[in-house]
């Protein structure tokens, strides 16, 4: 059922931890804590990677990896950006109330922050439900403690936009909604600039993801004049019903896929900038979860494709704040897991991932370039580190099986191809020279993570 459990009673007893001052040996919960004990006064003696350890009853237990630095430039937050509730309009039976989304949200899967995205049929069904929403974004809301989203489910046909989220930063915007034939359906024939130009005439700070873009009959074609440097920062890499990041990939998407330039791939090398998250796109209304059952339909995904992990999105942000998470998403200060809270950071000289840096005739990285790649595993077993320049591979890197989960993972890749000869040019949205990267981590349990890309832009 999640975490905590408020009937849990019983000693849990903590591994012996050199880099942390101020663990007790064991603690003692009983049925008056409600699964739940705080632990004062912590302090970590050197700047690692912490993974606390802990038995109970014969079981071992492990805490989510930590950075740990004097003065951190920011935290790491966790969060589902695509949940569904029953007033999408779908998945009725296994749909649940969006008061239910942010509550299971906060208390059970302990994410950060959450936003309910139905779909706009559900929401325009009836006239109260956008409210609804809205005064539940308040109520949920809480700076330092949990952040809801506002958010909507847009979608669009192939030739129109495809599948495509909306978020604002206040709770007091309006939903889309176009009174006319053409927007009913699962496939409306209404073009995704419809929906960016009323965003922008609502006043309010917005961003848009696409997602599921090699969906067939609403796939995105990025070989388009669609794309909105401005508007769309994000792109949705991962959810339970599969991947669009690519052809061939391991976790091919529900629903069917498409030959066209509708990956992640195609778009980064027809030069869209965007950064990735993975999100949920749960109907079973529990964001954050994993879910191991099928949802009683021969049509949900773990019967679909068979992907239990709904995935998640790490957000680089300096506090916890609605403002502060969504500048830090626009700025693509983020990445994608398909699950585990893990621990990714892709650095290029200096330059981080989301970012882009303009490298001059005399610069050095025109010929060589050094990527490292830092990272946690969420657990032990075999993984690979595959880094993707202008959207293809370039190279894997194999690390064994019985490395230590508890310690960080760093490999650097050296590429000393000279950007004059590998650069992209005249892209579609992106006519000047560049090169982009980004790395994929292949874990074990068909768990994945994805830096959002880095770009160097040639003089």
């Amino acid at each position: 059922t999640g975490l905590p459990d408020s009937s849990f009673s019983g000693t849990i007893s903590f591994a012996a931890c050199a880099d942390v001052v101020g663990l007790p040996a064991q603690l003692r919960l009983g049925p008056s804590d409600g699964g739940l004990a705080r632990v004062d006064n912590l302090r970590a003696t050197t700047t690692t990677v912490l993974r606390l350890r802990a038995e109970h009853d014969g079981a071992a237990l492990h805490a989510n990896p930590a950075w740990v630095s004097a003065t951190p430039p920011y935290r790491i937050y966790w969060g589902d950006m695509h949940v569904h509730s029953r007033l999408s309009n779908c998945q009725q039976w296994a749909c649940k109330s969006p008061d239910f989304a942010y509550t299971y949200a906060r208390l059970v899967s302990r994410l950060d922050f959450c936003a309910v995205a139905d779909h706009l049929r559900g929401i325009a069904a009836e006239p109260d439900r956008w409210q609804i929403l809205q005064n539940l974004v308040r109520r949920h809301n809480d700076p330092g403690a949990f952040i809801a989203f506002l958010a909507f489910e847009s979608s669009h046909r192939t030739g129109m936009g495809g599948d495509n989220n909306a978020y604002y930063l206040n709770d007091d915007a309006p939903y889309f909604w176009c009174d006319r034939p053409d927007m009913h359906g699962t496939q409306p024939a209404v073009p995704v600039e419809d929906l960016w130009r009323f965003l922008r005439a609502s006043g309010s700070p917005f961003f848009t993801v696409p997602h599921h873009t090699v969906r067939d009959g609403k796939y995105r074609h990025f070989d388009t004049d669609t794309y909105d440097p401005e508007a769309e920062p994000l792109f949705e890499v991962y959810s339970a019903w599969g991947s669009s990041e690519r052809q061939n990939s391991g976790y091919p998407l529900s629903g069917g896929n498409t030959d066209a330039a509708a990956y992640l791939t195609d778009a980064l090398r027809l030069g869209c900038r965007f950064g990735v998250i993975a999100s949920s796109d749960d109907h079973t209304t529990q964001p954050g979860g994993c879910d191991t059952r099928n949802w009683g339909s021969a049509w949900g995904p773990q019967a679909a494709q068979g992907y239990p992990h709904m995935g998640l999105a790490a957000v680089r942000a300096p506090d916890l704040s609605r403002r502060s998470l969504f500048t830090a998403l626009c700025q693509r200060r983020c990445y994608a897991t398909t699950w585990p809270r893990s621990l990714l950071a892709l650095d290029c000289n200096g330059l981080e991932e989301g970012q882009a840096r303009t490298v001059s005739a005399t610069d050095p990285q025109r010929h060589q370039r050094q990527l490292r790649v830092i990272f946690s595993a969420d657990q032990r077993g075999p993984a690979r580190v595959v880094l993707m320049r202008n959207g293809v591979e370039l190279v894997r890197q194999q690390l064994p099986y019985d490395r230590d989960e508890s310690r960080i993972d760093e490999v650097t890749f050296t590429d000393n191809d000279d950007l004059e000869t590998i650069a992209i040019r005249h892209a579609r949205h992106h006519p000047a020279p560049f090169v982009v990267y980004y790395v994929r981590i292949e874990g074990p349990g068909r768990h994945s993570q994805w830096s959002s890309p880095l770009w160097l832009d040639l003089m």
